[in-house]
């Protein structure tokens, strides 16, 4: 992201009061531990400490936005989803950034045209393949783009119903082995 949109965004967040993950260089910052937050980082106990992303609270996202080298994207969360959606709204319209809701609660701010499915249509694109033949696993809002995006959109079944009515296929909860079942079932 842009480093002059980036510190307009986090001088907006701290005018609106709203919390989230900044993503920066190797870590992801946050000022206090409110709903993405705290779900990302009870998430990460869970994964082997090899494996564990890094978390850095710090006491001002303005100040720790004007340290680092980059920032890659803004994960924010507020109990108020109208709030949050007129926040992403504004944000979008005044700083030409891309939002995408990843969770009922929680949306994703990034660059433009950072979504899954355009990122992964340019990838696939770049080895000279084509989307028709990619099959892309999803099971939030935020992955809807690469639902659509892909030949063959599997959608979870722990996912949302507005996330599996855009797959063309919908398989068991991403806590069971229906991923790896969907692959020697049908692509093996």
């Amino acid at each position: 992201m842009p480093v002059e949109k980036a510190h307009a965004l986090v001088n907006l967040l701290a005018e609106h009061n709203i919390h989230g993950l900044m993503y920066v260089d190797d870590t992801m910052m946050y000022e206090e531990a409110t709903g993405h937050v705290t779900r990302t980082l009870n998430w990460a106990q869970k994964l082997p400490e090899e494996q564990r992303p890094s978390f850095t609270q710090v006491d001002s996202l303005i100040q720790a936005a004007q340290e680092v080298k980059s920032v890659w994207k803004f994960a924010l969360t507020d109990e108020d989803t109208q709030k949050l959606n007129i926040f992403a709204n504004h944000a979008a319209q005044t700083l030409d950034l891309e939002c995408e809701w990843s969770w009922h609660d929680q949306v994703d701010i990034a660059r433009k045209g950072n979504s899954k499915g355009y990122r992964l249509a340019r990838w696939v694109e770049s080895q000279g393949l084509s989307m028709k033949d990619v099959v892309a696993f999803g099971d939030n809002f935020n992955d809807i783009s690469m639902l659509e995006a892909a030949g063959t959109g599997v959608a979870m079944g722990n996912a949302d119903d507005a996330v599996k009515a855009r797959a063309n296929v919908v398989i068991g909860d991403n806590s069971t082995h229906s991923i790896a079942e969907y692959i020697y079932t049908h692509l093996l």
